[in-house]
């Protein structure tokens, strides 16, 4: 569980960060509440998965990758 949040908690505020980066352009941005609940909610799902967390965080990260590509970071 531990070793899930030291890599669930920078996922979830790289995420934050790269949707907050893209809503700047438009005008728009997400307070820190979504963030929190972010953590919460991967904290949860590695609470209630703690075999499958890791194939959804890997899952999770191959997502932003390709996003980041479309987006042309």
């Amino acid at each position: 569980m531990l070793a899930s949040l030291v890599f669930s908690v920078p996922t979830a505020a790289l995420i934050w960060l790269g949707v907050n980066k893209e809503l700047a352009y438009w005008g728009g941005f997400l307070d820190s509440r979504y963030l929190l609940v972010t953590v919460v909610a991967f904290a949860l799902a590695a609470l209630l998965f703690p075999l499958l967390f890791p194939a959804l965080l890997g899952a999770i990260w191959r997502a932003v990758l390709k996003v980041q590509q479309w987006w042309g970071w």
